[in-house]
């Protein structure tokens, strides 16, 4: 199988307030750095499988690129510099690629997201099964069991993985891993999101405001029926994000330690 793992990076700045902390409290070299590295020791340990990694940095820092450079003479990948800057450049490039790509499989992937070793080769293994099981080559995976998505309940459905448990769900963000078919046929879906994304909802003036985000694009595609979304349970990648997105049940300081080295 050929998997094409697809990144997008910027350390100098968020998509979303600038301001809010992440509740790991890293700075974002520090944060891509440890991400990257967790990537890379997964892609790594997958056996049988030709992964190509594509980089797309979005105007990053020296000091960011330095580490890419020192990072080739571990495991080899590309790094393309955008010539454009800006989420909607940058993830309408990255869309564009999953949706070209001649892979069996493609990961659209963010920059902070901190993978188990055994992560990549899970989800390959566990998308073949669900395929064959399901009799339905439209699955899309999603890495992360994000716990604000148990509150309040919705209807889902537990079943076994390669390794772990896996639970049915709606919600992903622009991170996942599926066919590049599924950017094809949902393209004005994917192509809205990445042009018109709003990543504000603190201010007050948006809050009565429909914002183009993930819910009203993207997830109308497992929602309709079109692909079946599943992640896995525990988590093989966490979300370095805001503390509604911190897992209860895992701690992230001993997966740092033990993935981003």
């Amino acid at each position: 199988m050929k998997i094409d793992v697809i990144i997008r990076t910027h350390d100098v700045g968020n998509v979303h307030d600038d301001w809010r902390v992440r509740y790991c409290n890293l700075d974002k070299f520090d944060l891509i750095k440890g991400c990257f590295n967790s990537l890379i020791n997964s892609i790594k340990s997958v056996k049988d499988h030709e992964i190509n990694l594509t980089v797309l940095d979005d105007h990053s820092s020296q000091k960011l690129h330095d580490y890419f450079k020192s990072k080739k003479s571990d495991f080899d990948f590309n790094v393309i510099h955008l010539e454009e800057g800006g989420y909607q450049y940058s993830a309408h490039k990255q869309f564009m690629m999953c949706r070209d790509s001649d892979a069996d499989f493609v990961y659209c992937l963010e920059d902070d997201y901190l993978h188990t070793e055994t992560a990549i080769q899970e989800m390959i293994d566990s998308i073949l099964l669900f395929q064959e099981k399901l009799q339905n080559p439209n699955v899309v995976l999603y890495p992360f069991d994000c716990p604000r998505q148990y509150n309040p309940p919705s209807n889902c459905f537990l079943v076994h993985g390669s390794d772990r448990h896996w639970r049915s769900g709606m919600y992903t963000t622009n991170v996942m891993f599926t066919v590049p078919q599924i950017y094809k046929d949902h393209w004005h879906l994917f192509e809205k999101l990445a042009l018109n994304y709003d990543g504000d909802y603190i201010s007050e003036e948006k809050q009565n405001k429909e914002r183009i985000v993930e819910e009203n694009t993207i997830h109308r595609i497992w929602g309709e029926g079109h692909a079946i979304r599943f992640n896995p349970v525990p988590s093989l990648a966490l979300h370095m994000q805001f503390k509604d997105q911190e897992d209860p049940f895992i701690d992230w300081k001993e997966w740092w330690s033990k993935y981003a080295i």
